[in-house]
């Protein structure tokens, strides 16, 4: 009897290995055995997953955060890791050399040669003709989107002037996965990027679809653009692509129920996600421990600060596990944050921060106050505050940085805010951080620290890789 259960047992095991993911094998040179448009259509049907949170590397350089339940005190004993580098702000660390793999910039070139693959044998597929075109047009947004993500990690922040003189990425938009890549100039990098989400592309993508958060709409199409169009500081080319997202989706999450429940709840398919990209878990911000710094700009009135005793943000289990005193810990585990894709409320700044650059302040603090209304009990609207004496755009931008800081926490956000603002005069700051009595460390705007290393097992088959810091 035994021997029938394990043969029963190797049967079962051996029909699932066959289903439906053996058809994304990769064979040489990036062929597959995906023919139909049904099948071809599998590639996008993915949970994104990075494999890496923001948290971990991104949040600990801006001074968001203090990682994922990080003991600073062991920490700071261990020289020569990324986490001592990046907690210390250790410019003469050599990060490309502890940097042998990097999971979310394998994660991101996989999806990327899934499109690829998507877009490579879309036209030859059988199937239905009708169908083929809007698949594509999602392949094309998420390629965008994808290499968006890399470009502001492991390159310098875009500035038009010197742009063209400085390191991008390999823009990959082939499936032959033993060709090498060649890595762009940051202006080849961004117009590649723009190619793939025109206006023509997000035409072909369907209207709002809330339901399917992993999908590619119009609305993730127009955010995308925005996104980009916003890095490149091209406020005004921005804006009106946020306002069609937000035209397309404005369901923003209200956590003033976390008045009645005591729990913040914030499901990975909530409707105000445009697409949802996860780092590891679903579960964010689970166990990040908030800088000192960034566990002060909570408003009074905040509902998760306040109200959520499931789990909420604690200074009590910031201090056990950090090992020092004035930073918060998140223990609570049915919230899902969307780490790395965009959502309706993140939007809403994008938007925001386009009206004010471009003299629309008032309509910018609108749209802040549309989100901070669903965040803050009893908050005071900015634009009374804008109505009482009318802000300059650096006053505007100021209430505006603060409220996005704590709206964007274990997202990538805040990171590339700070890129983006550190290249520009009246934005640019110093960060420090403040770890009491295991010292204060500070990050200037010129950091080489602001961009990350391409891993080694990437740089050491691939000599166009060049670091570029």
């Amino acid at each position: 009897m035994k021997t029938i259960r394990i043969i029963i047992g190797c049967i079962a095991l051996l029909l699932l290995c066959t289903t439906c993911d053996n058809k994304l094998d990769i064979v040489p040179k990036g062929k597959t055995t995906l023919e139909s448009v049904s099948d071809l259509e599998l590639l996008l049907n993915q949970e994104w997953e990075l494999n890496s949170s923001p948290v971990t590397d991104l949040g600990l350089i801006c001074n968001e955060s203090l990682g994922f339940m990080l003991s600073i005190p062991n920490e700071l004993s261990q020289n020569n890791t990324l986490n001592h580098a990046y907690l210390t702000y250790d410019e003469q660390a050599d990060r490309a050399k502890l940097t042998n793999q990097d999971t979310r910039y394998e994660a991101l070139y996989k999806y990327i040669n899934y499109m690829n693959i998507l877009l490579d044998k879309m036209p030859d597929a059988t199937d239905d003709e009708s169908r083929k075109a809007p698949l594509m047009a999602e392949a094309r947004i998420f390629r965008a989107y994808f290499h968006w993500l890399l470009v502001n990690i492991h390159a310098q922040q875009y500035d038009a002037a010197t742009a063209a003189e400085k390191g991008g990425i390999a823009y990959v938009d082939n499936p032959d996965v033993s060709e090498q890549k060649t890595k762009l100039s940051l202006e080849e990098t961004y117009q590649r990027i723009l190619q793939d989400c025109s206006d023509d592309v997000i035409e072909l993508l369907s209207d709002n679809n809330s339901t399917r958060v992993f999908r590619a709409d119009k609305a993730f199409g127009y955010a995308v653009r925005a996104k980009v169009l916003m890095q490149m500081k091209r406020y005004d080319e921005a804006l009106p692509y946020a306002l069609k997202a937000l035209e397309q989706n404005s369901k923003l999450e209200d956590r003033s129920t976390i008045k009645e429940t005591l729990s913040w709840s914030l499901p990975y398919d909530t409707p105000g996600n445009y697409v949802y990209m996860r780092g590891s878990t679903r579960a964010a911000p689970c166990m990040e421990t908030l800088s000192p710094e960034t566990s002060q700009m909570f408003e009074a009135g905040d509902y998760v600060n306040n109200y959520d005793a499931a789990g909420g943000w604690s200074e009590m289990y910031g201090q056990m596990f950090a090992g020092i005193s004035n930073c918060k810990l998140y223990m609570g585990w049915s919230t899902s944050a969307n780490e790395y894709g965009i959502n309706a409320d993140r939007m809403c700044y994008t938007a925001a921060e386009c009206y004010i650059r471009t003299g629309e302040i008032r309509k910018g603090l609108e749209l802040v106050d549309q989100v901070r209304a669903k965040r803050v009990e009893n908050y005071e609207p900015f634009v009374a505050l804008y109505d009482q004496q009318a802000l300059s755009e650096e006053e505007a931008m100021a209430l505006l940085q603060k409220a996005k800081w704590i709206e964007c926490i274990s997202t990538y956000e805040n990171f590339f805010d700070c890129k983006r603002w550190n290249s520009e005069e009246k934005y640019k700051r110093v960060i420090t951080r403040n770890l009491g009595e295991y010292g204060t460390y500070s990050i200037g705007p010129d950091s080489p620290l602001w961009v990350l290393p391409f891993p080694a097992n990437a740089t050491r088959y691939n000599p166009s890789l060049t670091q570029n810091y």
